[in-house]
């Protein structure tokens, strides 16, 4: 079967999917997981699903999930129907020029439409992407529960349960030095056993990160992410000229644009990947190009997703020539319940890719029907 595909129905859906465990954040502490999954039906009745995530509403992205799912109901599905599409590439770019950002939407459907070809065509979302360059991925850990005692008991469990050989702390909860203290008494906790990456959410200033860092990269801290607001890229560039650590981009990487301006003032020795962030599949792509071109490193981030989004990461971090500081794709394990038949969890320390025609996933439609949303 063809690649070219016309889009008869497309049907959004609000789950809310409990945590196995609360999550802090800086601007509060979550117990579930947003979720809008998406199905395209073409005209010969395949079905393609796709989803996004938003993390507690507006507080970070910008984005909350109702205002996606209203993007996709009101605007975006009056528009792709009933039209021909040459593949996915072209559905993406149709989106892009439809509505500006709204890069949570765009991915849900693009994702969707990547699970409908191959299926349409018996090809995998990383053959659609090229082709896989690896079968499986190594897989990082959040540590947070937000205490010293604990997250080194965490890791131990993780480390014993998954094989995980590199941990990611956040920073930001108390006093810096305070924080300061438990960040290195975990970092001699794993050391010979786990890497350690910092992730700062744009928390500092210049002269904090500048006082602070050579403690970080005394007590053997592998990577920063994004320690500064993510537009002071003159800053990043110093601090980054400052250190051998690896200093990742997130907040600063919006689309393919802003990927430019990162390599142009060398702001980030590396980036973190994140398709629901930055607008699709192809979008992320197409960042990862130009980090490899400017000499930046490549992480494979996550967004909390379910399997089926974490499949859908797998296939795109599977297919890059390089994938140097390994990947988040632990949202599952952070998950009650998933939604699919198969749920994808790391194994010695590794994620399989899904195999199978699109994403690989199938849904558990009993499930799905519990965890909907229904108000409140």
């Amino acid at each position: 079967m063809s690649s070219a595909f016309i889009i008869e129905n497309v049907v959004s859906q609000r789950l809310d999917i409990p945590f196995s465990e609360p999550i802090r954040m800086s601007f509060g502490t979550l117990d579930r997981l947003n979720l809008l999954l998406v199905r395209l039906t073409d005209n010969s009745g395949l079905e393609g699903i796709g989803e996004t995530t938003v993390m507690g509403g507006p507080y970070w992205g910008g984005e909350s999930i109702e205002a996606v799912q209203a993007a996709i109901d009101k605007y975006l599905r009056p528009q792709i129907m009933g039209i021909s599409y040459g593949g996915v590439e072209d559905f993406s770019n149709q989106l892009s020029r439809l509505v500006r950002g709204n890069a949570s939407a765009r991915s849900a459907l693009e994702m969707a439409a990547f699970d409908l070809v191959g299926k349409r065509t018996g090809l995998s979302a990383g053959s659609l992407l090229g082709g896989q360059c690896r079968s499986k991925l190594p897989v990082a850990w959040t540590l947070s529960t937000g205490s010293e005692k604990g997250d080194i008991e965490e890791g131990d469990r993780a480390i014993q349960a998954r094989g995980h050989s590199r941990f990611k702390l956040k920073f930001g909860v108390g006093k810096a030095d305070d924080e300061l203290s438990r960040i290195a008494s975990i970092a001699e906790a794993f050391r010979g056993r786990a890497s350690i990456i910092l992730d700062i959410n744009q928390g500092w200033d210049l002269s904090s990160a500048l006082r602070y860092f050579p403690l970080l990269e005394e007590v053997g801290i592998e990577c920063i992410e994004q320690p500064l607001p993510s537009a002071d890229h003159q800053g990043a560039a110093r601090l980054r000229n400052s250190t051998s650590m690896e200093i990742i981009a997130d907040e600063a990487l919006v689309d393919l644009r802003s990927a430019f301006e990162v390599a142009r003032y060398g702001a980030a020795s590396a980036v973190s990947l994140k398709p629901t962030r930055d607008g699709g599949l192809l979008a992320a792509k197409r960042i990862s190009y130009v980090a490899s071109a400017a000499g930046m490193k490549i992480y494979g981030g996550t967004a909390l997703e379910s399997s089926l989004g974490t499949a859908a990461s797998a296939h795109l971090y599977a297919s890059l020539p390089e994938i140097h500081l390994g990947t988040e794709l632990f949202g599952p394990l952070r998950l009650q319940a998933d939604i699919v038949k198969n749920p994808l969890l790391p194994r010695d320390g590794l994620l399989e890719v899904p195999q199978g025609h699109g994403l690989g996933m199938v849904l558990d439609e009993d499930l799905v029907r519990t965890l909907r949303y229904t108000g409140g």
